[in-house]
């Protein structure tokens, strides 16, 4: 069974949850990719040095590229396209005051030293027992999301904004499963699978938020593959095959 009839089958079962959500389908017409790290924080370093600030900025301007060369009336934001620092909070308010309908931040892993060998890419989503904090946080940065008839009701104004994230959920499950698919198909990583956090960025962007990270550059042959421009260039292909999917049911009414 080829990923291409996967993908196909992924869209058929979850274009039931899509029409239940409390979001309607519309064009996806703004997205932010966020390269992590950089500037003063290298994130984490491999065996033979290699900076994961380097590695999450390479494979952010490609996937930017592909999706412009495919949709050129989409806007694409980039939190940063140079090695610079920015502020873990400043990232995600770019996508809020933007009105992105998508953010995707892009990472390396490290293996922490007591733990055995890790290799492969992980995939993470906000943990729905994180529910409240985000709702919490999507009130208190995102001043674009306000809504008149909650405003008043603090009991409404929570019911309503969880409703939502709620929706976005939906929405991050499929994205998730559809760029693990095309990660697994198109890349040399391996899977670790799809993911629960709560992770700044995803409890912060009041939009479908996921956090990919790509490999570990602990591991010899991750490290290998993600500091070459080929690797670079799958795992950014593999990206926007899972977004471009998404797209497709996103957009479906």
């Amino acid at each position: 069974m080829t990923y291409k009839f996967i993908n196909i089958l992924i869209i058929i079962s979850f274009s039931l949850i899509f029409n239940s959500t409390v979001i309607s389908a519309d064009k996806l017409d703004v997205i932010v990719i966020d390269a992590g790290h950089g500037g003063k924080d290298p994130g984490t370093i491999g065996l033979k040095g290699t900076k994961e600030k380097d590695i999450n900025l390479a494979i952010a301007i490609k996937l930017g590229e592909l999706i412009q060369q495919r949709y050129p009336e989409m806007k694409v934001i980039y939190t940063r396209t140079k090695d610079e620092f920015i502020e873990v909070h400043e990232r995600t308010l770019i996508a809020n005051n933007n009105r992105a309908k998508l953010f995707i931040s892009i990472h390396a892993n490290h293996k922490k030293e007591e733990e055995s060998e890790k290799n492969g890419f992980e995939i993470y989503m906000l943990n729905p027992d994180r529910l409240s904090e985000a709702v919490a946080i999507t009130q208190k940065e995102n001043s674009l999301i306000k809504f008149q008839q909650y405003n008043a009701d603090t009991t409404d104004s929570y019911i309503y904004y969880s409703l939502v994230q709620n929706g976005f959920l939906k929405f991050c499950e499929y994205l998730s499963s559809s760029l693990e698919i095309n990660l697994i198909n198109t890349t040399e990583l391996a899977s670790r699978g799809v993911m629960q956090a709560g992770y700044w960025v995803l409890l912060a962007a009041s939009m479908p938020s996921v956090l990919v990270e790509t490999g570990y550059i602990s591991d010899e042959n991750d490290e290998k593959y993600l500091s070459s421009g080929v690797g670079q260039l799958n795992v950014a292909k593999a990206l926007f095959g899972g977004f471009n999917t998404y797209k497709m049911l996103y957009e479906t009414n």
